[in-house]
């Protein structure tokens, strides 16, 4: 069982985070993009097109190599906020989540 929390994966610009939080936050988004990467390359592979997966591109891929394209079964939890200055961030994440449902859904994964 794997269990990956990502939040602080906001826009760093938005936030005005410096620093440690300023790193950190750009590790999150770079690794939120190589999974979304990855999902899309599954998706690809499942249709038949023969490529390679890159798992190597982020630590967060690689521990969930087995989750992502073993034989497992993966959800995916989305969390966002309401509140009226959080918009655009809640969209980003029901976006974000929803292309990599559609990836996941079409392939046989």
């Amino acid at each position: 069982l794997h269990l990956v929390d990502l939040s602080g994966s906001e826009r760093v610009g938005k936030t005005g985070v410096e620093g440690n939080l300023l790193k950190e936050a750009r590790f999150i988004n770079l690794s939120l993009h190589y999974l979304e990467h990855v999902i899309v390359c599954l998706n690809k592979k499942a249709q038949g097109e023969n490529l390679h997966i890159p798992y190597r591109n982020s630590l967060m891929t690689v521990v969930l190599r087995d989750s992502l394209g073993g034989n497992c079964k993966t959800r995916m939890v989305a969390t966002m906020s309401a509140e009226e200055p959080d918009i655009d961030e809640s969209i980003g994440c029901l976006l974000y989540t929803s292309d990599a449902a559609d990836d996941l859904l079409c392939g046989d994964l």
